[in-house]
């Protein structure tokens, strides 16, 4: 009898022991379960990006070999400056100038080689740090990411047209703009607009671009002692066209032609109150 109740007794024992073992282990697979998915939602990436308000990357275009800084190579001969200027008070352009004079000062251009403005600033994004600011779109002025960057595009191409440079690529604005004369714009934009140039001075040079306190400057800075013979730039109305002419020695080098549509008229509240007023009289009447 003794020996019996042992045996029950021992039976007990071993399935309280293993029905502890078992419940241990669901709590440990569901403590793992817990620690996955939390490690998962944690370490997802996330943007504050919105693509839809980015500039879309071109389909096509050429890559030409990447342009890089020389802070500290010896350009003593200065070809060329152009200065304009901008209201340092409108702090999102203001911050899209800079974005885009961080990534061209001191930018080196070798004797021969092409620069493209997209190429060498960028994709005009949240993540690269562009803010919301006028733009030209069509017949309107409206608000877009990068606004502002379009001064800069345009003084370094007054300063490199007076350096006598071979411009390649540009276009106007399709709206008149007011920090260079009509005719002397270069528009940029990531997906259909660049702007480019081909240093043919037979040296390589360095552009020094900076902006403080609205004052945006871009200088073209050589290493060799080049002749860029005697330049001289003039823009005239031709019609409802501007024409843009440099000539070099007295020759003419260079023509560009800018023509410019007139903005769409902005409605305003208290326009819209008078016309839906003005409706609702003549229903009455």
């Amino acid at each position: 009898m003794k020996k019996l109740l042992a045996i029950v007794l021992a039976a007990v024992i071993l399935a309280v022991a293993l029905a502890g073992c078992s419940e241990t282990a669901d709590v440990n697979a569901t403590t793992e379960s817990t620690t996955k998915a939390t490690t998962t939602t944690t370490t997802t990436t996330r943007t504050t990006e919105d693509i839809n308000t980015t500039f879309k990357e071109a389909a096509t275009g050429t890559v030409y070999p990447a342009l890089v800084k020389d802070n500290d190579g010896d350009y003593p001969y200065k070809l060329s400056t152009y200065k304009t200027y901008y209201d340092s008070s409108n702090k999102t352009r203001t911050v899209n100038i800079g974005n885009a004079v961080s990534k061209l000062d001191n930018l080196k251009i070798p004797d021969g080689s092409t620069f493209s403005f997209n190429q060498t600033v960028g994709k005009r994004t949240v993540l690269a740090g562009y803010q919301e600011a006028k733009v030209v779109e069509g017949d309107e002025f409206v608000d877009g990411l990068g606004g502002g960057i379009c001064q800069v595009s345009s003084t370094i191409f007054q300063a490199v047209l007076r350096a006598n440079m071979n411009i390649t690529v540009r276009a106007p604005h399709s709206l008149e703009i007011s920090y260079v004369p009509l005719g002397a714009d270069a528009t940029v934009q990531w997906n259909s607009q660049d702007f480019q140039f081909k240093n043919n001075s037979g040296s390589d040079i360095r552009l020094s671009v900076s902006a403080s306190k609205g004052v945006l400057i871009c200088d073209v800075y050589a290493k060799e002692n080049v002749d860029i013979g005697n330049v001289d730039i003039k823009v005239s109305k031709d019609g409802t066209s501007y024409v843009l002419t440099r000539s070099v020695n007295g020759e003419v080098n260079y023509t560009a032609y800018s023509k410019y549509g007139k903005p769409k008229p902005t409605t305003t509240t208290k326009d819209k109150t008078e016309k839906t007023t003005k409706k609702t009289t003549k229903k009455a009447n």
